[in-house]
C-alpha cells in the first residue's frame, strides 16, 4: 500500500505541474516562452545609428546603477512598435516583448557623465560598435588609472562595501596565489605592486619557504650569477647593505692585508679603476663612501 500510494502522489504533482506550465498558453500551443533580445548592435552600427541615439542617457550618468537601456519609447523613434513583424527583428517574441536584462556586475558609482567629458568614447571601453559590447577589464582601467598599490582610485568608481576581489581570490587563495602570479603575472599587476608582496612577504613570511634553511650562508652563489632572480623581491640594494653591515660581511677581497694599504691606495685602488660599478653595488648611500677617506 504505501508505494502504491507514493506513485498516484508522484502521478498528482506531474499532472498539476503539466496544467500549470501550460496555463496562459493558448490552445494547440506549448507554454509561451519567455522573450529574448537578439544581438542588435552590429545592425544598428551598420545602418549608421550612433550610440547615443539609444542610450543617450549617458552623457548626464554618475551612477552605474543608472538605467542606460533604451525603453520603447526610444525605439519608436525609428521603428513602428505597433508592428510585431518590425519588433521581431530585435525581440524573439514579439507579440508578448520584454525588457533586455540589466547587468548586475556594475561599478555602483562609475560616472558615465566623467569619461565622456573627458573625450572619451562609448568604443573606448565596450569595444567597436559593430560588435556586441562588452563591460570594460581593469586592465584598461588602469591605462588611465595608475595607481595600482592600495587600490585607492578604484574608490572613484566602485562603492565602499562592493565585491571588488577577482571571483578566483577564494577562500584558501593565499595558499596557491603564487601558481596563478607566475601563469599571469599581468594579471596581478592589474591591482597589485611588487611593493604589496615585499609589505606581505618581508623577512621569512613566505609559506613554502622560497629559500632553504641554511641559505644565508650560500646565498652569495646565486647572487652572483642570477642577479636578476633576487631583484625581483630585493629591488632596494640597502636591503643587502644593511643585513651585510649587521652582521659586518664584507667581500673576500677586503680582508686583504694590502687592501687599503700601501703607495697609491693599495688594492682597493686597483680595483676601483678595473670595476667601479661593483663598488657602488654597495657603497652608494648618500655622498660617495670615497669622500670619506679621499676628501679630507
Amino acid at each position: 500500500m504505501p508505494r502504491r500510494a507514493a506513485f498516484i502522489g508522484m502521478m498528482g504533482m506531474g499532472l498539476l505541474t503539466a496544467v500549470l506550465l501550460g496555463a496562459g498558453a493558448a490552445p494547440g500551443e506549448g507554454p509561451a516562452r519567455a522573450d529574448r533580445i537578439l544581438p542588435a548592435h552590429p545592425l544598428h552600427a551598420e545602418n549608421g545609428v550612433p550610440c547615443e541615439a539609444c542610450h543617450g542617457l549617458a552623457a548626464e550618468s554618475r551612477a552605474g546603477s543608472d538605467n542606460l537601456l533604451p525603453a520603447m519609447a526610444t525605439c519608436a523613434d525609428c521603428h513602428d512598435v505597433s508592428d510585431a513583424q518590425a519588433c521581431g527583428q530585435c525581440h524573439t517574441q514579439p507579440e508578448h516583448p520584454g525588457a533586455a536584462p540589466r547587468v548586475t556586475a556594475i561599478a555602483q558609482k562609475f560616472p558615465h557623465a566623467a569619461h565622456l567629458g573627458e573625450k572619451m568614447t562609448c568604443t573606448t571601453c565596450h569595444g567597436p560598435a559593430a560588435a556586441e559590447p562588452h563591460l570594460p577589464q581593469k586592465a584598461l582601467c588602469r591605462t588611465c588609472h595608475e595607481t595600482a598599490s592600495g587600490q585607492s582610485d578604484c574608490g572613484i568608481c566602485h562603492a565602499e562595501g562592493e565585491p571588488w576581489r577577482p571571483a578566483s581570490h577564494a577562500p584558501g587563495w593565499t595558499s596557491f596565489h603564487a601558481t596563478a602570479g607566475r601563469v599571469d603575472a599581468a594579471a596581478c599587476a592589474d591591482c597589485h605592486t611588487e611593493t604589496d608582496c615585499q609589505e606581505c612577504h618581508a623577512g621569512d613570511n613566505v609559506r613554502p619557504r622560497v629559500h632553504p634553511l641554511n641559505y644565508a650562508y650560500n646565498h652569495a652563489l646565486e647572487a652572483r650569477g642570477q642577479e636578476l632572480s633576487c631583484s625581483a623581491c630585493h629591488e632596494d640594494v640597502q636591503f643587502c647593505q644593511a643585513c651585510h653591515a649587521a652582521r659586518q660581511v664584507l667581500p673576500e677581497s677586503h680582508s686583504r692585508a694590502d687592501w687599503v694599504s700601501g703607495r697609491g691606495g693599495g688594492r682597493h685602488a686597483e680595483e676601483a679603476e678595473f670595476d667601479l660599478e661593483s663598488c657602488a653595488a654597495c657603497h652608494d648611500a648618500g655622498a660617495p663612501v670615497c669622500v670619506q677617506c679621499h676628501g679630507r
